[in-house]
């Protein structure tokens, strides 16, 4: 059996499932060999995906005919959306396992995991193809590697601080009504972003499986909630600290992720700022998280509404890279 670049993809993604069933374990059970099963499991798919960019950079420098070692940054792994989607998932997983390591805390593994799970599987459900195939002329440029990749730790560091929020209206004890509703509406159309690029069609259908599928996760929050479960999580000041190290890392990186791609811009298409869809809507999150940022810091602001901020930041993000690079035609919709 040959070993390529997908099977390490879809081996690492199978480690994420069960990093996430242990996690889910170890949430409900509080038993110590289900927390070493899950964060050895995290660690396991990330190896194995770090291996399979590797590989995958192999495969695309023979595919372009290239034998040098400029080969993996020219023709780097991460130029579609198969390959981003991967390279988002893998670097979610990194940085989630980073903050644990740092906090000591494996709490939160049960939200963010599925997350960078999630995006993985789409590649599946919007039936990408896996295959390693040529750049076009646009994409063939040193500037490929260092934009993507510091625009998809953004974005990994996106997902990480949604996935404490989450955990942190399963924590407050002051959650209300309206705040289980802010949750569903932002989940319901994180969903619905995912599902409908896939088909780009039947709105009603696709609303309501979007609508089925956040409020099942956000019946698993108020259980978690209302059984007590959520006392294992740290302090809801730790929480708002982990979201605000979050974003604050992923606001850098947006932020040279962005400056990055104006002057790719500007070498590929003459100008450095030409208001694409992709490019409006990157500037919309980079914005949301400077509001975050600044809302924390200058106005003093602090509790649920940075929670809001955070939530809203990822869909955001999920629309700037689904909604997008899938619904609306722009100058980056060669990058599928």
């Amino acid at each position: 059996m040959t070993i390529t670049s997908v099977t390490l993809f879809n081996a690492g993604m199978v480690a994420y499932f069960l990093a996430f069933l242990f996690y889910t374990i170890y949430t409900f059970s509080k038993s110590s060999w289900s927390s070493k099963l899950a964060t050895g499991f995290a660690w396991l798919g990330v190896i194995i995906q770090g291996a399979g960019f590797i590989l995958r950079g192999i495969e695309k420098a023979r595919v372009n005919m290239v034998s040098d070692w400029t080969a993996f940054y020219k023709y780097a792994p991460f130029t579609n959306m198969y390959e981003s989607l991967m390279l988002f998932g893998w670097t979610a997983v990194l940085l989630y396992l980073l903050f644990e390591w740092k906090y000591k805390n494996k709490a939160f593994g049960m939200f963010v995991i599925p997350l960078a799970l999630i995006g993985e599987l789409s590649t599946q459900i919007l039936g990408f193809s896996e295959e390693a195939q040529p750049l076009v002329p646009a994409l063939q440029s040193n500037w490929l590697l260092f934009h993507v990749v510091t625009t998809f730790i953004g974005y990994a560091a996106a997902a990480v601080s949604a996935g404490v929020a989450y955990a942190y209206f399963a924590k407050r004890d002051d959650t209300t009504a309206k705040d289980w509703a802010v949750v569903f509406v932002t989940t319901w159309f994180i969903f619905f972003f995912i599902i409908y690029s896939a088909y780009r069609e039947n709105v009603p259908l696709f609303l309501a499986v979007s609508a089925v599928a956040a409020a099942i996760f956000c019946g698993i929050l108020y259980l978690i909630k209302k059984t007590g479960v959520s006392k294992i999580f740290p302090s809801t000041q730790l929480m708002e600290q982990i979201m605000y190290q979050s974003v604050a890392v992923g606001f850098v990186f947006l932020t040279i992720g962005i400056i990055l791609g104006a002057v790719w811009a500007k070498y590929a298409w003459g100008g450095y700022w030409s208001w694409d869809p992709k490019e409006t809507w990157s500037l919309i999150t980079w914005l949301v998280y400077a509001a975050y940022l600044h809302a924390r810091y200058i106005k003093g602001l602090s509790g649920k509404p940075l929670a809001y901020f955070t939530i809203v930041g990822f869909l955001s993000v999920i629309f700037t890279y689904y909604g997008v690079n899938l619904i609306i035609p722009g100058l980056h919709s060669y990058a599928q």
